[in-house]
């Protein structure tokens, strides 16, 4: 028997020995694990990705989105661009990983508003606007703006501003101004106003915004102007230093979509933070449909090029003549000219 016991136990040791080489032989299987798998983001928001690598590696990780137009990564920091849906994969050695990510803008809530009820402005938020300005506003208006009831009023749900011909204070017309500066001022959102405009030649009411400080470094949007004398046309503008009315260069579109006289509509802004690669936006909005849209055109802060960054208050008036509004046909004044405003509402994502 003990001739035996040597050649079995060689054998049984070069076993053992075979399969110790082939487990080790065997592929080394690499996972990630990452921090985050699904998320959701606002655009311009900045995500960090952590990974884990096991077992460590030397080799360099490659991070790649799937749509860098929505959501660019590098080194596991992912940065929103646009709304939209990208995945970012992590790659190392034979290993991969993915995060789905949604880009996404919270829901508008409504943060203030307007509804014209009862019998009397309220003061606490809107100030009256006197005077004839200086040059007629700038605009070599004609109108005398009072705080009279004749002029403007709350009644019915609506607040009324009519214009009338009559000799007051030196002017041959009066009518209303008010604002909220100083008591109500927003930056950003959706901002609307619902409004029935009059007809008739020389006529210029208008919603609009104005930031604070000195025009036009202060900036200017104008949400809705009607110009009686260009019946069935709404315009839309915005001014800043570089780009303004006494450029004559402001940015401007004219929608031609009416009539708009005699019934409500909605006039609005869509006013966005960092919605594209960084940039704000301004939308104009007819009854909720885009009518008009500008980005920022600079990727720095730069007021002169683009002061819709700080507060801005509502305006509503009407004009009458002046460089927008023309020639004033008196006849018009055989009717009532009252811009009726039923509500203003501004909201925005919180």
């Amino acid at each position: 028997m003990k001739k035996y016991f040597l050649p079995v136990i060689s054998l049984l040791f070069a076993l053992f020995m075979s399969a110790c080489s082939n487990k080790s032989s065997e592929p080394t299987t690499t996972t990630i694990t990452l921090s985050v798998t699904q998320a959701t983001i606002k655009p311009s928001e900045v995500l960090i990705i952590e990974s884990v690598v096991t077992p460590a590696s030397q080799s360099d990780m490659i991070w790649v989105s799937s749509d860098e137009t929505v959501a660019t990564v590098a080194n596991g920091v992912v940065t929103a661009k646009k709304e939209g849906e990208a995945v970012i994969t992590a790659t190392i050695d034979n290993a991969s990983a993915q995060c789905s990510i949604t880009v996404a803008l919270s829901e508008y809530q409504l943060v203030w508003e307007e509804e014209f009820e009862g019998t009397a402005l309220d003061e606490s938020v809107w100030n009256y606007e006197i005077g004839t300005g200086s040059w007629g506003w700038g605009n070599n208006e004609q109108q005398y703006y009072t705080s009279r009831s004749e002029n403007i009023r709350v009644q019915n749900g609506n607040l009324e501003i009519q214009a009338l011909k009559e000799s007051y204070e030196g002017s041959e017309y009066t009518s209303a101004r008010i604002t909220t500066a100083n008591n109500k001022d927003f930056t950003y959102g959706k901002i609307e106003a619902n409004i029935k405009l009059p007809s008739g030649g020389g006529t210029w009411p208008a919603f609009w915004m104005l930031g604070y400080g000195s025009w036009p470094y202060c900036g200017e949007i104008d949400i809705m102007e009607h110009v009686g004398n260009n019946s069935g046309m709404i315009s839309h503008a915005l001014h800043t230093s570089e780009k303004n009315g006494n450029r004559g260069n402001n940015y401007s579109w004219t929608i031609y979509n009416g009539p708009y006289e005699g019934d409500y509509h909605v006039y609005g802004i869509i006013w966005e933070e960092a919605i594209l690669n960084g940039r704000d936006m301004i939308s104009f909005t007819i009854d909720g449909e885009v009518t008009a849209t500008l980005y920022d055109p600079v990727d720095e802060v730069n007021k002169t090029k683009w002061p819709f960054m700080d507060s801005f208050y509502i305006i509503l008036n009407m004009a009458l003549g002046g460089n927008m509004g023309g020639t004033i046909d008196d006849t018009i004044f055989e009717s009532d000219i009252i811009m009726y405003v039923d509500w203003v509402r501004v909201y925005q994502r919180l």
